[in-house]
This record gives C-alpha cells, structure tokens and sequence, in this order.
C-alpha cells in the first residue's frame, strides 16, 4: 500500500543515522560499514569477519550552517518581532548524541541517546512554528545470517554471500512534534517561563515508549580486491508507534513510518588507497516525487584518511574521516530536504563525528 507524506517541514525521524552515510550522500543502504549498521540494513552484519568490534564511544554534533547565509544575520535585531522575521523560512537544526555499541561475530548491539531540535518559522501574514524536539533513550540488537554454502571470510578472495537479517530497537522518546501559531497562547504563554524544561513542557512535551522491528536481505559478490553489494531493507515494518500516556489535549511525539530502501556499492580496495560509488533508492513504499527518493555517494582514500561526497534529493554533501589507531573523526557538510516535495524546503548543516578506543579482536 502506497502511503503519502504530507508533513510541510518535518525531517522523517530516524532514530540514528551514521555520520559518514551523510557525508555520503544518505546513499548508505549497501555501504553500511560502520557502527550504525543496525540503522540501515541489518542483513550487514553477515559481513562482520572479527571475533569481537567494539565501539566504546561515539558520539557527533549537528547543527545548522550558519555560515553559509552569513548575509542573512549580518545585522542580527534584538526585538523579537525583528528575530523572528530574520528566522522567517530558515529551518533550525541541532542535534548531539552517542552510540557505543559492539559486534559479536554476526550479532550487534548499539545504545541510543540522541538529542535533536528543528525549528522553522513560515507564512508571514499568519506566522506559524513548525516545531520537532526528540529526546532518544534506548537500545537496538540485531544479527545477520549467511544464507547456504556460499560464505565469505577475511580468507575469501572471491565469491558470493546471500544473507538475511532481523533487528529490533526498544526506544523511550521525549518530546514536540507540532505546528502552532506563533502567536498564539501556547507560545506566548511559554516566552514567559524561566527555563527551558518549563518552556518545552508548556508547549506540550511528552514521553512516549515504542518497540521498532527491521528487517533486510544483502548479496555480495567479491572479485579479488574488488566487491559489489546489493541491499534492500525494510525498517520499522508496519511503523514504529510511541505509546504516551492519556493527557487532556492528545498530545504524541514524533512516530516512525515504515520504509522500504534499495542500495548497491561497489569498489576496491588496493590497500595504498580505496573507493566506493553507491547508489539508494529509498521509502519504494510511500508516494512522493522519484527525485527525492535518489541519492548518490562516494568515498575515496588511502590508509588513514577518507574523502566522502554525495548527492541527497539533490542536495550536496561532502567531508572527510580521519582514522587512527585509537581514534576517528569525521567532519563535513551536508544538505536534507525538509519537505514532502523534491527542493521544496533545505537546510543545511554540518557534522562532527568522534569514535574513540574502537578496537576489534579475534580469540
């Protein structure tokens, strides 16, 4: 059943997403390397060829690019009335978080605390605040398992690997999702709180618990130093609903719909340097515009440092990872859309990306 997105300003809610997808484009479905596989397709995790990865600490911060509409708060006004015509139509993002987590041969683990806030300010005549604050707290488990003889191993220099995979993520969220006038009672009466927990709480935060469940399927075919993946995953199946507690005004945090996603990677790695290409095609479930369905990525390095570039519903995105041996940080700049059509509403950010003490081990 095809359904149809019909939010103006409101990013789907992932409950994580891997800085270095982002970076690349979003295009990350068959990529899926790193410590968020659980968030993409966990039929990825068939690939894991170590004994043990641990992740103790990985952490990022994302907020919105103000440099890049510099002109724009050039001369920043005091007056409120001034602020929010500056704000007008300019999505605000910021969001920080950690995701320690380990593998244990095809089994992964992954803790979730995650903090985001998106604001955006429209319609002049009548201004209205679309308004998305999530605090995350939870844990995903998920495994991966090699379907018939044909399996891969960090001996294998070819062959092919089918795998399906399963996961599950319990998450306890806090938080706004609406729309409201500006300037009606709701807000007004929260400018004249004290603090923030006394403004979110007047604007109608909420606690909701929810069970999520995922599911996906991934081939592999490996040439040599070469190798092509093929993934399709579908997450949150049947949607990820939070159950809140009875309250007067039937107030809800942020729900997840289901997604079907498509992806294919491939590359070599020529140990002086690497590259991968990759290609998704996401939500094949729901009805929108094929061009914000697309997106591209690539990354290209040598031992130590990576290059990533790409292209999300049209947006652009780049950065780079550094990798040493007890530490990995990624940085860049990245573009999301924001609304239910293609170019309809984009904000622009950037990402900062911390891991340190990964090691992995085999007995």
């Amino acid at each position: 059943i095809l359904i149809s997105t019909q939010a103006l300003a409101f990013e789907y809610p992932y409950t994580l997403r891997s800085p270095k997808g982002m970076l690349m484009g979003d295009a990350f479905t068959a990529v899926n390397d790193d410590e968020y596989t659980l968030f993409y397709n966990p039929a990825s995790l068939a690939r894991h060829k170590n004994d043990l990865t641990l992740y103790p600490f990985a952490g990022h911060f994302s907020g919105t690019n103000v440099l890049a509409d510099m002109d724009r708060f050039s001369d920043f006004p005091s007056e409120p009335v001034g602020v929010a015509d500056v704000l007008m139509d300019y999505p605000a993002h910021a969001s920080a978080g950690v995701a320690p987590g380990f593998k244990l041969f095809n089994v992964g683990v992954t803790f979730i605390a995650n903090e985001s806030f998106d604001v955006l300010m429209r319609n002049r005549s009548h201004p209205m605040m679309d308004l998305d604050v999530r605090s995350d707290k939870g844990v995903a488990l998920g495994f991966g398992l090699p379907l018939g003889p044909g399996r891969l191993n960090k001996k294998s220099t070819s062959g092919q690997q089918t795998a399906l995979g399963f996961s599950v993520k319990y998450v306890e969220r806090t938080g706004i999702k609406d729309t409201m006038a500006l300037t009606g009672p709701t807000v007004v009466d929260s400018l004249g709180r004290d603090d923030m927990e006394d403004i979110l709480k007047s604007l109608g935060r909420v606690k909701g618990t929810g069970w999520g469940f995922d599911a996906g399927m991934e081939h592999i075919i490996k040439q040599g130093n070469g190798q092509l993946v093929f993934g399709l995953s579908a997450l949150d199946i049947t949607g990820t609903e939070y159950k809140v507690d009875k309250n007067p005004d039937n107030l809800t945090v942020a729900n997840t719909e289901d997604q079907v996603n498509f992806g294919v990677a491939g590359g070599h790695d020529f140990k002086l340097f690497h590259y991968v290409v990759s290609a998704d095609v996401r939500s094949l479930n729901e009805q929108m515009d094929f061009g914000k369905r697309l997106r591209f990525g690539g990354q290209l390095g040598i031992p130590g440092l990576t290059f990533m570039a790409g292209l999300n519903s049209g947006y652009y995105s780049y950065g780079a990872q550094v990798n040493l041996a007890f530490m990995k940080l990624t940085a860049g700049l990245y573009d999301v859309e924001l609304g239910s059509k293609y170019k309809q509403t984009k904000s622009r950010r950037f990402i900062i990306y911390l891991s340190l003490f990964d090691f992995s081990f085999d007995a």
